[in-house]
């Protein structure tokens, strides 16, 4: 089955924006995440005073993060890092082809505030700056530093937004912001703040002078580029263990055995780097350097990243259960639905609202299929179906009526009578379907239940491009309720 490729609606064509602007700003998707990062050296590098406030804002968040540490202040360290999470407001993540679930989530902040409390880097104060924070730190990569770096400046980047919008005479609406961290209290506060709205959700806007493809602020590219590269060098001049002779009489060091002998890992790099100092610190000049380089500027089009079902199994087990991540859940549910019918369905949407707004949809596809299952509920079964009809629940419990019953409140005559209600289990699979039973034996329409092991079979069956294995999948789950 073909793939249908779909360019996203952009920030600039929704406010209907000069198109040949080279805009200074990252310009996001409308409706979409877009898998870029935003990269605090890139803010250094833009030297401008407002760049400069950000540049001093980092520092300083960080010097009272270790600070905290260092006096054990619990209470302050939950403060400070309970807010490294994903600011949707960016607009970037993972959505559009990698989930953005894999923001901080409540169990991630969890695990990454133990990680900062249990670091003797940061215990001893040699956590300085963000980029020891990113090497140093366990669970600290390159999407976790974007977050971090879009809390920390959330009211910078919200004050940047607006002049923007003043300059490009964009609309803006008093909407809420929460989690804004303020320099003179050293409180995280909330406020309403002036912002563009798109599709019903504020957006924050970006220099796209920050913004990366591929940050090189990493432990992997600190450890390959640097680390090694000056171990390399010691064992070559010392003549040692690690040094092979070639049959030419060469003396070489193998990349191989340096990483067998000094392997990467959070602790290790904290001894190297606080052993060899001007190695961390022409690092962070390099960081500098490239940042600066315009051959290190965002691409807006960025390669796709296509996941495997495995990645996708796993990012789905990684939720947990209940209302606190429900939206990562959302997110992640609507990129699996699109990837695993392709073509048979099409125009997507979330957070739908009908009925003048008074009730929402989770997800809604249009019925685009030509032939397989969607088709056949039309001419085949004879249900109407123009819309399907999408509610997803995050629950740490069973479903039962309530949940369906809602789904079903969303079914027309115009709109459609069918619908898939995601969960993340089943107890009693004999108990859901005599409810899926009982509103079609009522007359009230058709609703298919799907729970996590019935997703990870469809995202195996799509990666092994067995298409018709995917329409007798769903085909059986249909034979449950109207046989």
């Amino acid at each position: 089955m073909s793939k249908t490729v779909v360019t996203p609606e952009r920030f600039s064509e929704y406010f209907k924006l000069n198109s040949n602007i080279d805009f200074e700003f990252c310009n996001i998707y409308a409706k979409q995440d877009i898998p870029l990062f935003l990269d605090p050296y890139g803010i250094s590098a833009i030297k401008s005073d407002w760049s400069k406030t950000c540049e001093t804002h980092i520092k300083t968040y960080f010097q009272y993060l270790v600070d905290s540490i260092k006096s054990g202040d619990k209470k302050v360290i939950a403060k400070l890092l309970n807010a490294f999470h994903e600011v949707n407001e960016v607009g970037l993540g993972y959505s559009l082809n990698q989930p953005s679930g894999r923001g901080i989530g409540h169990k991630q902040a969890k695990e990454i505030q133990e990680a900062f409390e249990n670091s003797v880097a940061a215990k001893s104060g040699d956590i300085k700056d963000i980029a020891d924070c990113a090497l140093m730190i366990p669970g600290i990569n390159r999407d976790k530093i974007s977050d971090i770096t879009s809390n920390i400046l959330k009211g910078q980047l919200i004050e940047f937004t607006q002049e923007v919008c003043k300059r490009y005479k964009i609309p803006m609406k008093k909407v809420p912001v929460n989690n804004v961290f303020d320099y003179g209290t050293f409180e995280f506060i909330s406020y309403y703040a002036e912002l563009p709205v798109v599709y019903e959700s504020p957006k924050i806007l970006l220099p796209k002078a920050g913004v990366r493809s591929d940050p090189q602020l990493s432990k992997d590219k600190y450890y390959r580029n640097f680390v090694l590269e000056f171990l390399r060098a010691e064992h070559h001049h010392a003549g040692d263990s690690l040094s092979t002779v070639l049959k030419n009489g060469k003396l070489v060091v193998r990349i191989a055995d340096l990483k067998a002998k000094y392997p990467i890992g959070t602790d290790f790099l904290y001894q190297f780097s606080k052993d060899n100092p001007k190695v961390l610190e022409k690092f962070k000049s390099e960081l500098r350097r490239t940042a600066l380089n315009e051959a290190t500027k965002p691409v807006l089009i960025p390669k796709i990243k296509i996941l495997t079902a495995s990645e996708r199994i796993k990012f789905l087990s990684d939720i947990p259960v209940g209302t606190k991540d429900a939206t990562n859940f959302h997110k992640l549910s609507f990129d699996n639905l699109i990837h695993i019918f392709g073509d048979r369905l099409s125009n997507a949407d979330s957070e739908v609202k009908i009925n003048d707004g008074r009730k929402r949809i989770d997800i809604v596809f249009d019925n685009s299929e030509k032939d397989g299952f969607f088709n056949k509920l039309n001419t085949l079964h004879h249900i109407q179906c123009p819309k399907i009809f999408v509610e997803c629940k995050n629950y740490g419990r069973e479903i039962g009526n309530p949940e369906i019953d809602q789904l079903v409140g969303r079914f027309s005559k115009a709109r459609g009578h069918f619908g898939i209600l995601l969960c993340r289990s089943v107890e009693n699979n004999a108990t859901m379907v005599n409810r899926c039973k009982d509103v079609f034996h009522e007359g009230k329409g058709y609703v298919i239940v799907l729970d996590d092991i019935d997703v990870n079979i469809l995202l195996k069956f799509k990666e092994l491009e067995e298409e018709n294995r995917i329409d007798e999948f769903m085909s059986k789950k249909l034979d449950e309720i109207i046989m």
